[in-house]
């Protein structure tokens, strides 16, 4: 199974995070960060594959301080996209 996460290092930023991406009509939902991206504040952002461009795009305007990387998680095997 495929999965898009959005790790960040600041509970705040994800939580933020989540709610623009709400107000931008995409799915975002807290999860526990997966073990395989071995980093962030123990909660990250799912997210859909349709989402992921305007994650990015949201990124890169809010500036979130502790955003790390989005991955994508598919069948244990992790990659940064």
């Amino acid at each position: 199974m495929k999965k898009y996460v959005a790790v960040f290092r600041s509970r705040t930023d994800v939580l933020s995070f989540i709610d623009d991406m709400k107000k931008n009509s995409q799915y975002a939902k807290a999860i526990s960060t997966p073990k395989q991206a071995n980093i962030g504040c123990g909660i990250s952002a799912e997210i859909t594959s349709l989402g992921v461009y305007t994650a990015k795009k949201l990124i890169n305007k809010n500036r979130y301080n502790s955003f790390h990387a989005i991955i994508l998680i598919d069948n244990n095997l992790v990659r940064r996209i």
